[in-house]
C-alpha cells in the first residue's frame, strides 16, 4: 500500500511540473549533443594540427553550457513567482446567504419590471 501511495505521489508531482522536466530533459540531451559536436571539433583541430583554435571551442561549449543551465533556472524561478502571484490574486469567497422564496420572488418582480421599463423607453 505504501508504495501505491508514494507511486501517486510522486506522478502528481510529474504531472504538475511536466512542463519543466520536459525543459530539463531537453537542457539535458543539449548538453549531450555540444559535448559530442565538442569532441569531433577537438579531434579535426588535432588531426589538422590547428590547435590553437581550441581555446574558442571550449569557450563556446561552456558560454552554450551556462546559457541553458541559466535558462533551466530562470525557468524554477517563474514557476515559483507564478504560484506566489496566483497565491496574491485569490479572492475569498464570502458564502452567500440563502434567500428566501419570497425575496426570490420580489427580485425576479423587480427585474421583469426595469426590463419592461426598457422596452417601453
Amino acid at each position: 500500500m505504501f508504495r501505491q501511495i508514494k507511486s501517486a505521489i510522486i506522478w502528481s508531482y510529474i504531472y504538475r511540473f511536466r512542463s519543466l522536466l520536459a525543459k530539463i530533459l531537453v537542457a539535458i540531451i543539449l548538453i549531450a549533443v555540444l559535448e559530442f559536436v565538442y569532441k569531433d571539433i577537438v579531434e579535426y583541430l588535432h588531426l589538422t594540427n590547428n590547435v590553437e583554435y581550441l581555446w574558442i571551442a571550449l569557450i563556446f561549449k561552456w558560454i552554450s553550457i551556462l546559457a541553458i543551465l541559466v535558462f533551466i533556472g530562470f525557468s524554477v524561478l517563474s514557476l515559483k513567482t507564478n504560484k506566489v502571484c496566483k497565491k496574491k490574486h485569490t479572492k475569498t469567497v464570502e458564502p452567500k446567504k440563502k434567500m428566501s422564496k419570497k425575496e426570490i420572488r420580489d427580485l425576479a418582480q423587480k427585474i421583469i419590471r426595469s426590463k419592461q421599463e426598457n422596452r417601453l423607453s
